[in-house]
């Protein structure tokens, strides 16, 4: 009795999944971008929900312990080899193993190997026995910052993860908050500290820098959702001669790029600011955009400027480091006027999404750093004196990506 009265509960539990997931999908022909994306996470979220009703406890288990660590293995071998690049050039006419063999100068037997994961998960299609297409996971993976998140989530963060309960094992199961010595520097046997490391390997850094160039999955940026008008240009009482965006740390730039696509008539200059050698991997100059090298370890240089910005910067730093950085701005501040923004992942305090969940044991591992909750970032900033206005959230379900607004105490 007890045995049909568990059936008839699990056949209603994907009963009701599935139909949750066909609501949703009617949602789908949406006008509104958001709703549309919205319906289309919520049934991708009950899809999920559904597939883990139906697989069995034991395969879960080992999917996780047997078939993931392969799965990108095999992603990290395919780049290497430039099987996704051939695949793609063919637009869906199939390529034999022995033809991928050639061009790769791999041996066949292996590509066959290889190319049996790949297809299993989706990133090629068996055409027929060893012949191979493209599909859209295909494509996708030779968008360059997409291909160099394998190659960086690969080389750097997997490698510290496989070892990570060793570490913890011998230093004490707590939070690592010394970037200088932490699962980075036990795992690689290097004293220097991550981004240290990355410079000073050529290859390392140019998919770093490509990654970080991209690193937004599908998600809408900041710019499309943020009430920039309101909360940044309404008040900007400077001229053109005057400082309106200072984007600190901000890499290659693209943030402030995509803010003049969006505002192309703000007054006011905005400057890209980074380390010596980032900003020589620029070049000169970028139209509408002042480059200036600075590290944001020492006191701003700017001041006055409306707002001072960091995109992703403060999750990479343990809580003493980003009350050095947050100290280095306040002294550039006019009182009343200029604004931090600080874009960043607001973690909910329950029911996270995997994506940032796992973002956040990235940023543990090799940087001793911390994906922080809305209470996190308030007694962060709150603890130097400046003054939480408002965090700001993304609209899109499943997007966890915030703006810090903070202003000096008045």
């Amino acid at each position: 009795m007890a045995s049909d009265s568990l059936s008839h509960s699990y056949a209603q539990s994907i009963s009701s999944l599935l139909q949750q997931i066909q609501l949703t999908s009617a949602n789908l022909a949406s006008r509104d971008e958001i709703a549309n994306d919205n319906a289309r996470v919520q049934a991708l979220e009950a899809a999920k929900k559904l597939v883990a009703t139906l697989e069995k406890p034991e395969e879960v288990v080992m999917r996780y312990a047997f078939e993931l660590g392969s799965h990108r293995m095999a992603l990290r071998l395919g780049i290497d080899l430039g099987l996704f690049h051939i695949l793609v050039e063919q637009n869906g006419k199939p390529v034999s193993a022995a033809e991928l063999a050639e061009r790769s100068r791999a041996e066949l037997l292996l590509i066959v190997r290889i190319m049996r994961v790949i297809s299993a998960i989706g990133f090629a299609a068996e055409a027929h026995e060893q012949s191979y297409v493209s599909t859209p996971l295909t494509k996708a993976i030779t968008i360059p910052s997409l291909e160099a998140a394998v190659k960086v989530c690969n080389d750097l963060g997997s490698r510290i993860q496989i070892e990570l309960h060793d570490y913890f094992r011998g230093h004490g199961y707590a939070c690592p908050t010394d970037n200088s010595n932490c699962a980075f520097q036990w795992t690689f046997k290097t004293e220097a500290g991550y981004f240290e490391y990355v410079h000073s390997n050529p290859e390392k850094l140019s998919a770093f820098n490509t990654f970080m160039s991209g690193n937004r999955s599908t998600r809408k940026h900041w710019i499309d959702w943020f009430p920039v008008e309101s909360e940044v240009l309404s008040g900007f009482s400077g001229g053109v001669d005057d400082v309106l965006i200072v984007d600190v740390g901000g890499g290659k730039g693209h943030d402030l790029e995509r803010f003049l696509e969006k505002h192309p008539q703000a007054n006011g200059h905005l400057v890209l600011q980074d380390l010596p050698k980032t900003i020589s991997s620029i070049g000169e100059s970028k139209e509408g955009i002042r480059i200036m090298s600075h590290n944001f370890f020492s006191a701003q240089p700017l001041k006055g400027a409306r707002v001072y910005y960091t995109h992703f910067v403060f999750h990479d730093w343990p809580d003493d480091k980003c009350r050095d950085i947050l100290r280095n701005l306040m002294t550039a501040m006019e009182p009343g006027y200029s604004k931090i923004l600080l874009n960043e992942s607001v973690l909910p305090n329950r029911d996270c999404p995997s994506f940032f969940a796992a973002g956040d044991i990235n940023m543990m591992s090799i940087l001793a750093g911390i994906a922080r909750t809305r209470r996190q970032w308030v007694e962060l900033v709150e603890s130097v004196g400046l003054e939480v206005v408002k965090i700001w959230t993304s609209p899109h379900s499943g997007d966890v990506e915030g703006v810090i607004e903070a202003m000096l105490k008045t």
